[in-house]
């Protein structure tokens, strides 16, 4: 067994979550030809640029943890790769929604579903309803670490199981919320109760008494909730082999922190007795992540034979490698769009960032069109806000914010800024003490991307008298800086779905608390009553008006510089068949790979 002996409670968003699925054509039958295969040939070798921040699906924040999660554990429901449409997992089907105009649901809804009748747990047992309603009480126990992904499942108020069928159950909501079918089905990875909660602590309590907001004091006070809270956050349900259990296809066999993280794909696991569900399509007798911050030694690595699969590719070397006849022979280049942005964010909390002329005036230092061109090759759009450009409701009245070096100096100058002991580095005193503009910009180290804009940020900012220093730091540590706010600057990107936007997980005031979402600090009474109208409004049309409002206050408060969605650039060894690419992160489902 191998301990992962490194671990954080922290990660990305991600929220959530884009969860990859499968265009493959051939029924899951098919799967059973690999089983038990040890042929290193049909392993399937991925780059990574770091370690995942954990493999415990409630707790864990960064994307990377979430590709090799998809592998592990099963959703109801998960995106289809090319369609991008909801699709049924470990579901039978999507599941029936009812609204109700009385009773005690009354403008409120229901979701019922079914989880497959050959859906089996490691040790021989269903997947059940029950191991359903133990993942949502464990993800609103609130001492459990996942604050971040809490709010999504704030609309289920109950869930019943059928009583004539311990598969099937019905979600009830109070509220008619606008991606109930997303959030209950494609959300979460349903967890097994047995091995989660063997001594089955969170039975005793209701979700509905879970997610009242009076019981809050209460519950935070119950020796239970502690109890549970506590072995549920453990480190070893996040790196040990033996207690990262779901019932996906593959089991975790192995991580040895800073090379690699394997999988191996199980020998009898029940998808193989199904046909026809694209979703359940596993391949690759062995799926091993393998850690090299250095894209270019990643590059020499994938040139030797040692990497199949390289992803997030410096557009430079992208161009390069279109170039390089030899690699050309051997991998196939892909450009898909993303459905993600970059920016930095800034740190509301410290003085130099309170004042929001301050963030519009570095936002003016930054040359978009040009950091385009030249580091980005061409392959990225601007964005002027955390909605997507391609979607119908994002806010094309957003005008760009212009690189504009004087009136970044006028409003820093408005703001009080001034130079005054003439050493080139602009100061004020606030609240009695005196700060100065030098500012620590934080970046995931062997991200080039993200250590050129700094660069060119640096550079402009020493004309207006902002000093700049550019700290690299590996990943895990990168997003545990940002949940505990420990920054001035940091680089990051956003990774989203195809689905409606839930802006509650990183606008809303409500993740300002340790372990939220909230990194920046963002909110007021006025955008968290939008955010929260936005939830429960079912008509698009006025949706889209709260979503352009929302959108319009983000961008006048300034609590990040928003970039670019960039392209995602892969390079797919093409010994591989069913290597589709597709928008959704991280542009490609591994486990559809196929020797041909």
């Amino acid at each position: 067994m191998s301990v992962f002996k490194f671990l954080t409670n922290f990660g990305v968003a991600t929220s959530i979550l884009a969860l990859l699925v499968s265009c493959e054509t051939t029924t899951n039958n098919e799967n059973n030809s690999n089983n038990g295969t040890s042929d290193t040939k049909s392993e399937l070798v991925i780059h990574e640029m770091g370690d995942p921040d954990g493999l415990n699906p409630l707790t864990s924040f960064a994307a990377n943890s979430l590709y090799i999660q998809n592998n592990i554990f099963c959703k109801l429901l998960v995106y289809d790769l090319q369609t991008l449409e909801l699709a049924p997992q470990l579901a039978v089907s999507r599941p029936e929604i009812r609204v109700y105009d009385d009773g005690p649901y009354a403008g409120g809804m229901s979701l019922e579903f079914e989880i497959h009748p050959d859906a089996t747990w490691d040790n021989g047992t269903p997947v059940t309803a029950q191991d359903y309603v133990f993942t949502i009480k464990a993800i609103k126990n609130p001492k459990v670490n996942s604050a971040h992904i809490r709010p999504y499942f704030e609309f289920i108020h109950e869930v019943v199981i059928d009583p004539a069928n311990i598969k099937k159950f019905t979600v009830y909501s109070k509220q008619r919320y606008f991606r109930a079918e997303e959030s209950s089905g494609e959300e979460v990875f349903v967890l097994p109760e047995y091995h989660y909660d063997p001594e089955g602590i969170m039975r005793q309590f209701t979700i509905q008494s879970l997610g009242n907001p009076d019981n809050l004091d209460d519950l935070l006070k119950n020796q239970s909730i502690t109890q549970f809270a506590n072995a549920f956050n453990n480190p070893k349900f996040a790196g040990e082999t033996d207690h990262v259990v779901g019932c996906g296809p593959y089991k975790f066999i192995e991580w040895e922190p800073g090379q690699r993280v394997v999988l191996e794909r199980k020998k009898e696991w029940w998808g193989d007795k199904t046909t026809g569900n694209q979703m359940l399509v596993a391949f690759p007798p062995k799926i091993i992540y393998k850690t090299i911050p250095d894209l270019t030694t990643a590059v020499t690595n994938a040139k030797d034979g040692q990497l199949d699969v390289i992803r997030s590719i410096q557009p430079t070397k992208f161009m390069d490698l279109k170039e390089d006849a030899n690699f050309n022979s051997k991998f196939d280049l892909s450009t898909p769009d993303q459905f993600a942005y970059y920016y930095i964010g800034f740190n509301s909390q410290k003085p130099q960032f309170e004042d929001r002329r301050v963030r519009r005036a570095i936002a003016h230092l930054i040359d978009r069109d040009d950091m385009i061109n030249s580091i980005f090759e061409g392959f990225a759009i601007k964005t002027n806000s955390p909605i997507n450009p391609k979607k119908k409701y994002y806010n094309n009245e957003l005008k760009d914010i212009s690189y504009d070096i004087e009136k970044a100096k006028s409003l820093l100058a408005e703001a009080g800024w001034k130079d005054v002991d003439g050493d080139n580095i602009l100061d004020k005193t606030i609240r009695g003490k005196k700060e100065t503009m030098e500012i620590e910009y934080k970046y995931n180290q062997g991200n080039m991307v993200r250590k050129n804009i700094g660069q060119l940020l640096k550079d402009e900012a020493a004309r207006v008298g902002i000093s700049v220093t550019l700290t690299p730091v590996d990943f895990p540590t990168l997003l545990e800086d940002a949940d505990k706010r420990n920054f001035d600057m940091v680089a990051l990107a956003w990774v989203k779905t195809p689905g409606l936007d839930e802006m509650k997980q990183v606008w809303h005031t409500d993740g300002n608390v340790e372990g939220g979402s909230n990194r920046l600090g963002f909110g007021t009474p006025e955008s968290d009553q939008i955010i929260d109208e936005i939830r429960v409004t079912l008509d698009p049309e006025v949706r889209k008006k709260l979503y352009f409002k929302i959108q319009e206050i983000i961008y006048e408060e300034q609590p990040c510089v928003f970039l670019f969605v960039p392209s995602e650039l892969i390079a797919i060894h093409n010994r591989f068949e069913g290597t589709e690419t597709s928008p959704m992160r991280p542009g490609y489902r591994d486990a559809t790979f196929k020797v041909r």
